[in-house]
């Protein structure tokens, strides 16, 4: 790396980073003195980059032992990438055969923290097209995709992504508060899917089901949205998806 490259680096982020990777065989438990030895500092500045890491859920501390490891959420970094990257050849036939099906569009997310992550997208040649490029992040609350994978997660983990969270009020119909998403996601988890409005812009309705793996863990969803006018919330529509994400979750 030259010169310039390492001008725009951050050495706090590097040993942070650095911390996460020094867990592994044999370290599955670290003190904070042998974390300082690993990235060369002192124990002190050694306690800043863990007690951050400990904060944003990357690492838990043993109290009895006063020993940390590796939270799960480090696991669900490299999960999003590889499900994703699954989800893209899984998905794409079955996505496809739902848009020529139905004639909207149809779009696959998974979800990372509090993101509906768009990893593929399947464009209905209507002119009044729902349209999300495919990398999108959109904020889950708000997304039919991002409310149905989130209705599969425990009160602790909703509490623990939103803690602090700042809901914004993107239409009337928006939720606002984490007391308003739990009530909506215990809907959902009884459904089976999401059907609404969009919470994000007007005039636009969606419909999204839950991709499962094997173990029955929401690994992605898949919807369809349109314009309104044209998209009712309807039984028949509701069924096409929910089919889609079945034979999509059939072949995990």
């Amino acid at each position: 790396m030259d010169n310039k490259s390492k001008k725009y680096q951050s050495n706090s982020l590097l040993r942070g980073l650095r911390i996460l990777e020094a867990f592994g065989a044999g370290r599955a438990q670290m003190t904070l003195s042998q974390i300082a030895d690993e990235i060369s500092v002192t124990s002190s500045a050694a306690f800043r980059f863990v007690h951050t890491l400990e904060q944003e859920g990357y690492l838990i501390k043993n109290e009895a032992e006063r020993t940390f490891r590796l939270a799960p959420r480090v696991m669900e970094l490299g999960y999003s990438y590889i499900k994703s990257l699954d989800l893209n050849d899984v998905a794409a036939s079955h996505a496809r055969h739902l848009r020529d099906l139905s004639g909207f569009s149809v779009h696959v997310a998974v979800l990372e923290n509090t993101d509906a992550v768009y990893v593929f997208r399947a464009m209905s040649p209507s002119p009044m097209v729902s349209n999300i490029p495919v990398g999108s992040r959109l904020p889950a609350f708000a997304t039919s995709m991002g409310r149905i994978m989130l209705s599969s997660l425990s009160d602790e983990e909703i509490d623990r992504r939103f803690k602090e969270y700042e809901f914004q009020k993107f239409t009337d119909a928006t939720i606002g508060t984490l007391n308003e998403l739990k009530i909506a996601l215990k809907e959902d988890q009884k459904r089976g899917y999401t059907a609404q409005a969009s919470q994000l812009a007007e005039g636009t309705n969606a419909i999204a089901a839950p991709i499962h793996d094997r173990s029955g863990y929401a690994i992605g969803a898949v919807n369809i949205s349109g314009h309104h006018n044209q998209l009712g919330l309807n039984e028949h529509l509701i069924n096409m998806v929910l089919d889609c994400a079945k034979r999509i979750s059939e072949m995990q």
